[in-house]
């Protein structure tokens, strides 16, 4: 297994090259490249993508080297850019407050560098960090680091792993993506970030997960609903902390009103102990609120303004971007077709982007995409078991396209018809694998939904679809008599 840096003779290239050790690099895959090799692209060029794992493939880089393209790709995945860049005599200009750079590989940040200069020039790409930019840690500040979160995001919607992004900070506080360079220029400190990640990955690709140091966990949110279909504040209800809580969310900037409550179960080796875990949580919290209301709604946005979502842990599981492919592809996709449309839509692209992945403190990280599948026990362990094969078979699995305009643009869109095909194919890859027939009894059910076109229920009262509020009222009567 080899790893191939495709340039076009650039110094920088030839730099990086020189900088690490088992990089190789080539003008042309034919002839070099052989299926079980990785590729890095640092070049355009009509050279097909080739090997294992290619990053930056071709469309992705074709995409970010144009600079409407790029922003037409950005826009539409939800990544806010410059509104108010006008016209001068040098070109194109922002207003800033403040920007910054952050070089990305294999969808990590991998430092920051921040200047408060009030204004950037927009008539030529961002390549490059200037003299007058200071380097910061990633969690410098809150700022810098969702900086680096949206960095990752705005490299993750092109379809890319490899960049330098430009972000600006607005005189009213926002942030906005000014390019993403899929060819930054290797010298100084951005010369040793990538050379330092790039070897890292070399060796990490060489090292797979250990299966019994895997873990899984989630968190699934929900909202309360009264009788006459009002929300109530779970804060009314909940503690902040705890296995059921309140999510960290304000209703109103206040921060002693929560409207979102999330189940906390404790994490499990296995999708069928997770998924037991999720149920014994539920147990314990609805003996002590037995009563019909307020139900417990979970989905994607069962009121307008409030997404919810459900967030699978993952730990004792090497990071990197190919993973983060799949799980888009194999765990995003199936239950993005099975969610709600009208309330899917008022979720995305803000929330449950395709590679919503935040990093945790303790370790391991976990996936954001889908809504909260806590609406059904066989949706939620269809999910657990999924996102188990695809930690376990990653290898095997093949990398469908989501990530094409035309697909990128349906998930967005819950274009089922464009995305019936790709779902098929989805199911076909995982019924080679293994793990499958375990899980088969699960996974079907889903996908037998994406055929029928049909969606899971979010206005069931998540007690009663996991059969917890019947047990509930059974002990209350028990302990009344």
């Amino acid at each position: 297994m080899s790893t191939y840096l495709l340039h076009q003779g650039q110094a920088s290239a030839r730099r990086l090259v020189k900088r690490v050790p088992g990089l190789i690099g080539i003008r042309e895959v034919r002839g070099n490249v052989q299926p079980t090799d990785r590729l890095i692209r640092y070049a355009g060029g009509e050279e097909p993508d080739a090997g294992a794992w290619v990053i930056n493939r071709k469309a992705a880089f074709d995409t970010a080297s144009q600079r409407k393209k790029m922003a037409e790709r950005l826009k539409m995945t939800g990544v806010r850019l410059p509104k108010y860049a006008r016209s001068a005599r040098d070109g194109w200009q922002a207003p800033l407050t403040r920007h910054y750079r952050i070089p990305v590989f294999d969808l990590r940040a991998l430092t920051c560098f921040r200047t408060d200069q009030k204004t950037v020039w927009l008539s030529q790409r961002v390549r490059e960090v200037v003299d007058t930019m200071s380097e910061i840690t990633l969690d410098y500040d809150e700022q810098a680091g969702k900086v680096c979160q949206l960095a990752v995001r705005a490299t993750h919607a092109l379809g890319l792993e490899m960049a330098l992004v430009s972000i600006g900070v607005t005189p009213r506080g926002m942030l906005v993506v000014l390019d993403v360079s899929p060819t930054p220029v290797m010298q100084g400190k951005i010369l040793d970030v990538y050379a330092q990640a790039i070897r890292e990955w070399i060796v990490q690709r060489e090292t797979p997960a250990d299966p019994a140091r895997v873990l899984l966990g989630t968190d699934l949110e929900f909202m309360l609903r009264g009788r006459k279909g009002k929300m109530i504040l779970a804060s009314r209800y909940f503690p902040l902390k705890g296995t059921i809580g309140c999510d960290d969310r304000s209703f109103g900037g206040d921060r002693m009103r929560h409207p979102l409550a999330e189940v906390r179960p404790a994490p499990a080796a296995t999708p069928e102990r997770l998924c037991e875990n999720v149920r014994q949580a539920l147990n314990e919290a609805a003996a002590r609120f037995p009563r019909e209301f307020p139900q417990w709604i979970a989905g994607c946005a069962p009121f307008e303004r409030f997404p919810t979502g459900g967030h699978i842990h993952m730990s004792g599981v090497p990071f990197h971007g190919r993973l983060v492919h799949l799980l888009d592809v194999y765990v995003g996709l199936p239950l993005m077709l099975i969610e709600d449309p009208a309330s899917s839509a008022r979720r995305r692209p803000r929330y449950g982007f395709l590679g919503d992945i935040r990093h945790k403190p303790h370790g391991g990280f976990e996936y954001r995409t889908p809504g909260s599948f806590l609406v059904d026990p066989v949706i939620a362990l269809c999910a657990f078991a999924l996102t188990h094969i695809v930690i376990h078979h990653q290898q095997e699995l093949f990398c469908h396209p989501l990530y094409e305009d035309e697909m990128t643009r349906a998930f967005y869109q819950n274009d089922r018809d464009t995305l019936l095909p790709m779902a098929r194919a989805v199911y076909s890859s995982l019924r080679k694998t293994a793990t499958f027939e375990r899980y088969r009894d699960v996974i079907e059910p889903v996908f037998e939904m994406i055929e029928r076109d049909e969606v899971w229920d979010e206005n069931v009262d998540v007690r009663d679809a996991w059969g917890v509020r019947e047990q509930a009222e059974k002990h209350e009567r028990t302990t009344a008599s």
